[in-house]
């Protein structure tokens, strides 16, 4: 049983385009987990190695930007109730320039060259531009249920401050200009991108997602409506008090932190009081996520490992969360797209599969464990010994191998049961 009262499922965009950002998140994944095979000793070495601000910049511009500008262009006009006008269209140029962006702002820090960092900071910012014009025009649209597209919508503006601190930064590292005190960049450009675009747009899909896909009471109104634009009012806080000396105002980051730790808090209480108490892999990798997240804002209350609560955001948070959701996505968009195409083919005698079939749950379970099992010991790794990156990455490799198989398969198994339709 799904809870979908509210939502547009007509207007959803064709299941070839988050399949698309999906595939191609899973394929960066086993980029990055390769390059740890090979390079992961650097990040314990330094965080500001080539290797460890490659790492960070693969994983957010490329895994989860992919993964959350699929969700973005599945969610806002199924949350909306309008579409994206020329949504194929401007989807394929948003993936290639994203992707090429990607690609090149990695190679820049990894080299490092100045001319692939400047090329991959233009890249990334012209599909930030191509995405915000387009969904922008499909909000404007809609006369309706923009307040539940708000708190996504908030996220995904923290990305500007993020694009334009990034900007500045690789304008100083490539010769461009001069700062003289990058740390306080370096901070904001931190804090907009892990906290606001990622923590605001990864919670508030999460808020809309839980009631729909574990049938769980709804959020309240404060949490869904006002706690992440809060966060996002105290990222702006913060950002000024980089620039005034004023305690009160530098305490904005401690309500950010406490903000974030009773979203976790209040999602793992909504789960608990769900109506199917099965337990299937997408909530183990969401009780995997927020545990990391509320570890990860106890160390940083404590004034613990700058270098562990890095990784427990970026490993335990950033890579693990969006695969609960995609595990969660992917087969109701194949189960959903069948049944519209059942409807307009008028053929009554087809009997659709369910959810399950076209990601198993056995399967889903073996990548879990390849991923928990990398997870733990890469924060291990972290705290007593590089050495064990190599092994990391290993687990890493298989853990990001099984998820691109199993995309795989449930997109040859949806084209298969569409094909036995069209016949």
């Amino acid at each position: 049983m799904l809870q979908t009262a509210g939502l547009s499922l007509e207007q959803a965009p064709p299941i070839s385009i988050p399949f698309k950002y999906f595939f191609t998140a899973s394929l960066l994944f086993i980029v990055a987990s390769l390059l740890l095979v090979m390079q992961g000793s650097d990040l314990v070495t330094s965080r500001w190695s080539p290797t460890a601000i490659g790492l960070t910049h693969l994983i957010t511009t490329g895994f989860l930007a992919q993964v959350m500008t699929g969700a973005m262009m599945q969610l806002l006009p199924v949350l909306a109730g309008t579409p994206v006008s020329g949504v194929v269209i401007v989807n394929w140029i948003i993936h290639i320039t994203l992707l090429a962006g990607a690609v090149m702002l990695v190679v820049g820090f990894l080299l490092p060259q100045h001319l692939m960092l400047i090329l991959g900071a233009g890249a990334l910012t012209t599909a930030f531009i191509i995405l915000f014009t387009s969904t922008g025009i499909a909000l404007l649209k809609s006369a309706r249920q923009q307040s539940r597209a708000r708190s996504l919508g908030i996220g995904w503006v923290s990305i500007i401050p993020t694009v334009m601190l990034g900007c500045y930064l690789v304008a100083s590292l490539s010769g461009l200009i001069y700062i003289d005190d990058l740390q306080p960049i370096i901070t904001l450009h931190l804090s907009w991108g892990l906290l606001g675009w990622v923590g605001i747009v990864l919670f508030a899909t999460i808020l809309e997602l839980v009631p729909m896909f574990y049938v769980t009471p709804t959020f309240s109104k404060v949490l869904k409506q006002w706690l992440l634009p809060v966060i996002f009012l105290c990222l702006i806080i913060f950002t000024i008090s980089k620039y005034f000396s004023n305690e009160f105002l530098k305490n904005s980051l401690l309500l950010i932190v406490l903000a974030f730790f009773v979203i976790g808090l209040s999602v793992l209480k909504n789960i608990y009081n769900r109506k199917r108490l099965i337990v299937d892999t997408t909530l183990l990798y969401i009780w995997t996520g927020i545990a990391s997240l509320l570890i990860a804002a106890v160390v940083w209350l404590s004034a613990g490992s700058d270098l562990l609560i890095g990784g427990l955001l970026l490993g335990g948070v950033c890579m693990t969360i969006p695969i609960g959701i995609i595990y969660k996505v992917i087969p109701f968009l194949c189960w959903f797209h069948l049944q519209a195409l059942q409807i307009k083919k008028r053929k009554l005698d087809y009997s659709s599969p369910s959810m399950k079939y076209f990601i198993q749950e056995k399967h889903a379970k073996y990548q879990y464990f390849f991923h928990l099992s990398a997870l733990c010991l890469f924060f291990v790794a972290l705290l007593i010994s590089s050495e064990l990156m190599i092994l990391v990455g290993v687990l890493f490799t298989c853990s990001s191998l099984y998820l691109f198989k199993n995309i795989l398969y449930a997109y040859i198994a949806y084209h298969e049961e569409q094909n036995i339709l069209c016949s």
